[in-house]
């Protein structure tokens, strides 16, 4: 095998898995909402034959956009062939504008409690293997597409799904992701990959600290699946942010400069539905786009879902809360550019003393995450800290974005010092202290 297939594995999987079509060739398709709905999914359900444990919601409405939008259904499931559609752990709606230049991503959680459209109500994660038992092995994702779109408006356009072993290949290829993790994490891992995942005897517990980190492909599979010490939502967020840090490296690497040579193999590797010239289109917005057109859209509990357990069995799930998840998808398909933290669009320099400068891009990478547009100081305007200080330059005029830069950071409200100034460079800046790397404690699955 030549040296370049490695290159040629990443490149073709990365165009599967992130931001799959940033440019398409293609024609463009209607603007999400100017569409009537489609008789197939709003039209008049056969009733339950048993009554379900809840009440099935009423269709969701469609976001309003009059942008020239895709959307791309993200999918991995909790096995590793490949082609044997499972439970479906891992859904990220991929949203792409391509009107703004920008691209939005949303975790929708595994155990959301949902209504298949002529069905009953069931756990998302789910709905791909009922899909199989109506439309066939080859169009599982058709029930995928009409379950979003009854329970959540989300019109899907394309979809891919990616088994372990192509997502090995994408980090061995890049040598590695640098991640920065911002909360200590730990949960069982195999010993080795070559050992049997069914026996109990081959993992032990790992744990990976706060820090920036250098990922194999086996420690970052780890990291996408981890479960042990955190909730799923923290799953979902890490996830986004692998997408993320592959198209960055990639990029970085001048990796999609070999696009055209690529969409061949990635169409034989890569379980998708788009085609060849839909591929093609990928290059210029992935080389154009910047971090701060990218944004990810969390999804909170007791805010967009609350914890029930079904009258029935008593099975887990997770029940969404209608009005607040129509705000999280019309902000889905709002652009970045428009939509930074609720029209706030923040600013924020950070900077820490030579001992804590790891920890400042690690703060960094978190917030530009959640939508700050952020400055480096380095050890500029430093002091030694025993906790994190936020000064709020503001006055309180973007409290939205005072509390999310507290909730991102770990900061009580004891650390926030309020310094209006109207000639301020920045809305906030940030001082990082000794308590950053402990101020993150376990959380258990919720």
């Amino acid at each position: 095998m030549r040296r370049t297939a490695p290159l040629l594995w990443l490149s073709a999987a990365l165009c599967a898995v992130i931001f799959l079509s940033l440019s398409f060739s293609s024609t463009p398709s209607s603007a999400q909402g100017a569409d009537q709905p489609t008789p197939v999914i709003f039209g008049t359900y056969a009733t339950p034959f048993k009554p379900p444990p809840t009440a099935i919601p009423p269709a969701a409405p469609t976001p309003i956009v009059n942008d020239d939008v895709l959307t791309i259904l993200v999918l991995g499931s909790d096995t590793a062939q490949r082609r044997l559609v499972s439970r479906t752990d891992t859904i990220i709606v991929v949203v792409i504008n391509r009107s703004h230049g920008t691209v939005s991503l949303m975790y929708l959680p595994r155990d959301m409690y949902v209504y298949v459209p002529n069905d009953t109500m069931h756990k998302l994660n789910t709905v791909a293997a009922l899909g199989i038992k109506r439309y066939g092995s080859e169009n599982y994702v058709q029930l995928l597409r009409e379950t979003l779109l009854y329970n959540f408006g989300i019109k899907v356009d394309f979809y891919a799904r990616i088994g372990f072993a192509e997502f090995r290949q994408i980090i061995d290829a890049l040598g590695g992701l640098r991640i920065g993790v911002d909360c200590a994490i730990e949960g069982n891992r195999l010993i080795s990959p070559d050992l049997d995942p069914q026996n109990p005897e081959s993992y032990q517990v790992f744990r990976m600290d706060i820090g920036m980190h250098r990922m194999d492909s086996e420690t970052a599979l780890w990291y996408a699946r981890a479960r042990g010490s955190s909730t799923d939502m923290d799953r979902g967020r890490r996830q986004m942010e692998i997408l993320t840090a592959i198209w960055r490296q990639a990029r970085a690497a001048n990796l999609f400069a070999q696009a055209t040579d690529l969409v061949p193999r990635l169409l034989r590797i890569v379980e998708t539905d788009m085609t060849a010239a839909d591929l093609l289109g990928l290059v210029p917005l992935a080389l154009s786009l910047d971090l701060n057109r990218i944004q990810h859209i969390n999804l909170v509990y007791k805010q967009h879902f609350t914890q029930w357990y079904t009258s029935d069995n008593g099975m887990f799930t997770w029940l969404p809360i209608p009005e607040a998840m129509a705000r999280a998808v019309q902000d889905l398909y709002t652009p970045p550019t428009r939509n930074r933290l609720y029209g706030e669009m923040p600013t924020v320099a950070i900077s820490a003393i030579a001992p804590l400068l790891e920890f400042q891009e690690v703060a960094a990478e978190r917030l530009m995450r959640e939508g700050f547009a952020v400055t480096m100081l380095g050890t500029e305007t430093a002091q030694r800290r025993n906790f994190t200080a936020i000064y709020d330059y503001t006055g309180g005029a973007k409290p939205n974005s005072r509390a999310i830069l507290q909730r991102a950071l770990r900061v009580s409200d004891r650390g926030v010092i309020s310094q209006p100034d109207p000639n301020a460079p920045y809305d906030f800046r940030v001082e990082i202290g000794y308590s950053y790397p402990y101020s993150c404690e376990f959380k258990i699955r919720q």
